[in-house]
């Protein structure tokens, strides 16, 4: 039987490791050497001989996956196709923010907490609680709204 203290330490021994396995999976898909073998490939589909219609939606899928790595290397994470079509939607809506805002962003939507955001973006937590705070201005949100929220619902309109 464990003290509510063990029980503590346990459960934050739980959440570290759950937040390790996020950034080890996205790390792991981290290659520098996808967007040059992207650009090949589109230099490739542009000087094929085919009919234009599939030639153009192999040159746009291509295009989409480099702006998608350009993107990733701006705000120093690797994305998925949904990340970068969120972070477009939200940096379109608010381009007051700057590459280590729209990160923090991103982490909030995907569920990190205060600590994980802080420890990926090299900040103590307490400076990462002030950058919440000036995200809720830049973000234009009203006292009670809820930055999670408010990301969660905009990267489903």
């Amino acid at each position: 039987m464990l003290t509510p203290e063990q029980q503590k330490i346990v459960a934050d021994l739980k959440a570290t490791i759950a937040a390790n396995e996020r950034e080890l999976s996205r790390a792991a898909t981290l290659n520098p050497a996808n967007e040059l073998l992207l650009q090949t490939l589109l230099d490739q589909i542009h000087a094929l001989t085919i009919k234009p219609r599939p030639k153009k939606a192999m040159a746009a899928i291509c295009q989409r996956l480099l702006d998608t790595a350009a993107l990733a290397k701006r705000v120093k994470i690797e994305l998925t196709e949904t990340d970068a079509h969120f972070l477009s939607i939200l940096e379109k809506n608010h381009p007051n923010l700057d590459n280590r805002e729209l990160r923090i962003c991103l982490l909030i939507k995907l569920d990190y907490n205060n600590e994980e955001i802080a420890r990926t973006a090299c900040i103590a937590t307490r400076g990462m609680e002030t950058a919440r705070f000036r995200l809720h201005q830049k973000l234009r949100l009203g006292k009670n709204d809820s930055i999670k929220n408010y990301l969660t619902n905009l990267a489903t309109s």
